[in-house]
């Protein structure tokens, strides 16, 4: 089935979450208060028209850095002249470009550039040197208008190479860019153009005053998705290519079965069936191959029942072996033992995500118990994984169908409704569910969570309130009191709850996570909250759970932005490339991707700009 609320409850906290750390957000909100300012639109707007002059040597409405300078007479009699020569072809130029011949222009731009590199070049005086900087950047936007980006973009590149800083030529590079489809190379030059922005403007930034950055945010989140189909794409074929998967958490495991209703029954089978080593010994003396695959069965649930799924996985695996392709066999083994190791079997692969191979095991399954409601349940949960949502949803309405009182098909299509951001229908099913099974605590946390999303306080409270009588010491119920406690601003409270839920299961990652974000949002002394003990609360939900996804997001913007130096800030490079190793559904990979983009681009511009660090703390 879909991942149980380890991997889920954090999402109800990341809205208040410490993405502000990021690059990009460390203004969002100068951002939103200026973006009513019409000299805020009017940015934006000439960031995108191409007809708008960028250097203001060519507009009426700038003319400065245009304009040659005259040297003074200490440079001697030939620079002058050769500065009257440039001034000359300079105001050429400019009457090409008023009469919108801009080619000619750009061969005036040329014959000044050649003049000063034929006499010496701009090594000679610092005025040379800018007028070099002036004239290309002049010759590029002819090149840029002229219809030849490829000139363009090399003018700019050289004018980078001399001034790191030069807006005009990054932000004509990152326009030309975009349009080439070169996105990643743009999605530089933006990180470049902000991280000077704030550079400049540190103080303003630290005490929030609002000002304006130089590229809108939605531009960069805009660039980031169109980078985003091809990596993704890129990282789900490299999952497909990996023969093995490594499998969820011990904890996440343990939650997905416990939240089916035959888990007691399942695990009271397994004990019954008698330990590893009893029946390794029946194993041993067993000389038929049906009766040897019914002991593997039984030893790999006993292995469940310990927890050790991996070898679980393994025994369901050696058992379907010696008698997948014999149907005499099948026909030989105990009771219904081959249905259930079919079962068991699509559920080992279904915790390593080979979902074409757990379904297949299901349905074989499922034809020979074609009423079986539980089965087809879980091959609706194999769908859900596998993004067919229509598919899944079929099948939980036939599993009802069969089973009306198929408690869980109401929870896991619950799940299904909140995915589709069906509420209302998540709840309905929910309360379906409670009414069956008034003791099912999932159900009553998840319901808790929809209220608690649609500010119920008081019905929150009563649920919370009923989970906790009937599990008070459930690492799962003191997170979602957490979480509680966090939405409504109650900090200290939400911190006390998540300790008390890792206390309750040092092996549920989702407290670790919900915890450190509870610390960011919880100004200490000097108002600068406890960012290395949340650092810890991160790492250890990883260390726990090295798929949890959430916390791998949150650790790398936390690192990023108390970056000491590109060091630093290229580990986080090598933390998302680890996160992306244990992704397990598109989703979180796009997550990923989404931040690893950005902070290769952040560490690229950084390098372009002579930066040593980003950070503005």
């Amino acid at each position: 089935m879909s991942k149980p609320n380890a991997k889920q409850i954090a999402i109800g906290l990341s809205v208040a979450t410490i993405a502000s750390l990021i690059l990009f957000k460390l203004y969002k909100d100068s951002q939103e208060q200026a973006s009513v300012n019409k000299r805020a639109r009017d940015k934006s707007r000439s960031l995108n028209q191409s007809d708008t002059p960028l250097d203001g040597t060519l507009s009426k409405s700038v003319s400065t850095e245009a304009k040659t300078p005259l040297t003074s007479n200490a440079s001697g009699g030939s620079e002058k002249a050769l500065h009257m020569q440039i001034e000359e072809l300079d105001k050429k130029g400019k009457l090409f470009f008023k009469e919108k011949q801009y080619l000619k222009a750009a061969d005036i731009f040329t014959k000044a550039l050649d003049l000063i590199e034929n006499n010496g070049g701009s090594g000679q005086s610092t005025s040379l040197a800018r007028q070099v900087v002036t004239l290309t950047n002049n010759r590029s936007a002819m090149y840029e208008k002229g219809g030849v980006p490829d000139l363009a973009l090399a003018d700019c590149s050289s004018i980078l190479e001399q001034e790191p800083h030069h807006n005009k030529a990054r932000t004509r590079s990152l326009r030309i860019l975009e349009s080439q489809g070169k996105f990643s190379e743009a999605l530089v030059q933006i990180c470049a153009l902000q991280l000077k922005f704030m550079k400049e403007n540190q103080a303003q930034l630290r005490m929030g005053i609002p000002v304006q950055p130089p590229v809108p945010q939605q531009k960069l989140e805009d660039m980031v998705q169109k980078m985003l189909p091809a990596e993704v794409e890129k990282y789900m074929e490299m999952a497909k290519n990996k023969t093995e998967r490594p499998l969820p958490s011990q904890y996440t495991l343990t939650q997905l079965l416990k939240s089916f209703s035959g888990y007691n029954a399942w695990m009271a089978q397994a004990a019954k069936s008698g330990s590893v080593q009893t029946l390794s010994n029946l194993l041993e003396k067993s000389q038929d191959q049906e009766k040897q695959a019914s002991l593997y069965l039984k030893r790999g649930c006993r292995h469940v029942h310990d927890k050790n799924y991996e070898t679980a996985c393994s025994e369901f695996e050696t058992a379907l072996a010696l008698v997948e392709d014999k149907p005499e066999l099948q026909d030989k083994m105990e009771n219904d033992d081959y249905a259930r190791l079919l079962e068991w079997t699509g559920m080992g692969r279904h915790w390593k995500y080979d979902l074409d191979g757990a379904l297949k095991a299901y349905e074989k399954c499922n034809d020979l118990e074609p009423t079986n409601a539980n089965v087809i349940v879980k091959r609706a949960g194999v769908k859900m994984d596998a993004g067919s949502h229509e598919e899944a949803l079929e099948l939980f309405d036939t599993a009802i169908g069969l089973d009306p009182a198929a408690t869980d098909a109401l929870l896991h299509r619950a799940n299904l409704r909140l995915l589709q951001q069906k509420v209302d229908e998540a709840k309905t099913d929910l309360l379906a569910c409670l009414k069956l099974r008034p003791d099912h605590l999932l159900a009553r946390l998840r319901l808790a969570t929809i209220l608690m999303a649609t500010n119920d306080t008081e019905g929150t409270m009563q649920q919370l309130e009923k989970a906790d009588q009937m599990a008070p010491n459930s690492s799962e119920v003191h997170s979602y009191r957490g979480e509680m406690h966090f939405a409504r601003g109650e900090l200290d409270e939400a911190k006390v709850e998540f300790e008390k839920a890792i206390e309750c299961e040092p092996l549920n990652p989702t407290p670790y996570v919900n915890a450190a974000l509870a610390i960011m949002n919880t100004p200490a002394a000097g108002s600068i909250p406890d960012t290395a003990g949340a650092i810890e609360k991160l790492e250890k939900a990883i260390e726990v759970d090295p798929q949890m996804h959430s916390a791998y997001m949150h650790l790398g913007q936390l690192r990023l932005a108390m970056a000491s130096d590109l060091t630093i800030a290229r580990s986080v490079i090598s933390l998302y490339d680890r996160a992306l190793e244990n992704c397990r559904t598109p989703d979180e990979i796009r997550d990923i991707c989404g931040v690893r983009l950005l902070t290769v681009a952040q560490v690229d511009a950084a390098v372009m700009l002579g930066m040593e660090t980003f950070s503005v703390q």
